[in-house]
């Protein structure tokens, strides 16, 4: 269980508001005594997890409603005294959650060794989604937090799911 709060924020997310995440975060950081290593890598964690959701997340107006058509993505940093989490949640088409299971399951079945080598070869091959992306966000965070990537999807409408993944690690 994660008991202390360190971030949380919901709203729109652009790159500018990812700025401003990573500038809170490196106060509260301070204020909550984490180690420069952990800092260091949960702000790789924040920096891939936060501008996944500004490519790939479905660019709905977001007013606070548990639709999809009104949730605001979000972002939250919790502690315990042996582990850091960053969860962040976001609306997605249902016709991409099949791949993106596909991708986190292939992803959290590869060990430290074996990520290493998909790093590799996934930066090295060329191919990159139409959204720019060549898939390495989701490598780069197993391989900086040590642990498998945990995620859910909770239905919000016909053609809409709420996307929450969870990324701990030791501090």
């Amino acid at each position: 269980m994660f008991s202390k709060s360190i971030l949380s924020y919901q709203g729109p997310l652009s790159f500018s508001t990812i700025d401003w995440l990573l500038s809170e975060f490196k106060l509260a950081a301070e204020d909550h005594d984490l180690s420069f290593r952990t800092y260091k890598k949960m702000i790789s964690l924040m920096i891939e997890a936060l501008e996944n959701i500004t490519k790939h997340s479905e660019k709905l107006h977001c007013n606070g409603d548990s639709t999809a058509a009104g949730f605001c993505p979000s972002c939250q940093i919790s502690r315990n005294a042996s582990n850091i989490e960053l969860m962040t949640r976001n609306p997605v088409r249902k016709k991409d959650v099949d791949s993106l299971r596909t991708k986190i399951d292939y992803i959290n079945e590869r060990n430290r060794e074996e990520l290493k080598e998909l790093y590799k070869s996934t930066i090295t091959n060329g191919e990159f989604s139409p959204k720019g992306g060549a898939g390495l966000g989701f490598i780069e965070m197993a391989k900086t937090a040590g642990n498998k990537l945990e995620y859910a999807f909770e239905n919000l409408s016909k053609d809409y799911s709420l996307y929450t993944l969870r990324v701990s690690m030791s501090i």
